[in-house]
């Protein structure tokens, strides 16, 4: 089962094992089937970290997002021993510390961290709402969240287009940026796993809404540049309201 709150342990395992696949080509296949935008999109959201703000990213991947944090202080969530391994190469190990978990059970203290980053790894959460309810839990109070994922904006004209690019272009895409081993070793094209997460994932305003219902404040969703991505963000109330 795969839905807008999460997904079962057997898909989940199996999206894991799809971005294990592909982290030598994570990069360079972003690159290419966003058109040169995803880089631009992890530095315009990278930017909302201070220099002083402990930095919480969950989710982090072979690193491709907090490489580009100016944080002094950075931890990375991440739940894939390879993946957080390959990232060892690209992040700077004197400001970032990498630790093996999954967004559902972060193992941080309460109020520990000033801003928390999901950048395009919120949709593969096997339960969202455990996810935010965590993240609330160790963001200090007036503390920021920034959800940032492929855009998948209501029915019309940029929902039709962005439904036909991620499951018709995309894998044909990947297919020329990837080792080709990566389509023999697995069961599937691993880009029709995350066509699989995309077809799952909830509008924005579902999310929108849960982050209110765990006791985020000045919760708004935004678009980022060419609309191909979104930015869905919330702040801890200074007094909790969960």
């Amino acid at each position: 089962m795969m839905d807008a709150n999460g997904m079962s342990g057997r898909h989940w395992t199996e999206v894991v094992e799809a971005l294990e696949e592909i982290a030598p080509d994570y990069d360079r296949v972003n690159q290419l089937i966003t058109f040169g935008l995803a880089d631009r999109w992890r530095r315009e959201v990278a930017a909302y970290a201070e220099p002083d703000d402990v930095v919480l990213e969950v989710g982090s991947g072979p690193g491709s997002f907090a490489r580009h944090l100016i944080s002094k202080s950075i931890y990375c969530i991440e739940p894939s021993g390879e993946l957080a391994n390959y990232s060892k190469e690209l992040l700077d190990q004197n400001r970032i510390q990498l630790v093996r978990a999954v967004g559902e059970k972060i193992p941080m203290a309460d109020q520990s961290v000033d801003k928390v980053f999901c950048v395009f790894s919120f949709r593969d959460f096997f339960d969202k709402g455990e996810g935010i309810s965590e993240i609330h839990r160790v963001l200090k109070a007036g503390g920021e969240v920034r959800i940032v994922d492929v855009a998948k904006p209501p029915p019309g004209p940029l929902a039709k287009l962005l439904d036909m690019h991620v499951k018709h272009i995309v894998p044909r895409l990947a297919r020329i940026a990837v080792n080709p081993a990566s389509y023999h070793r697995l069961k599937r094209d691993p880009y029709m796993t995350f066509v699989d997460t995309y077809k799952a994932f909830g509008f924005t305003s579902i999310y929108e809404n849960l982050l209110s219902q765990q006791g985020f404040s000045e919760v708004k969703t935004e678009f980022l540049k060419m609309k191909g991505a979104t930015m869905t963000r919330g702040k801890k109330p200074w007094t909790s309201t969960s």
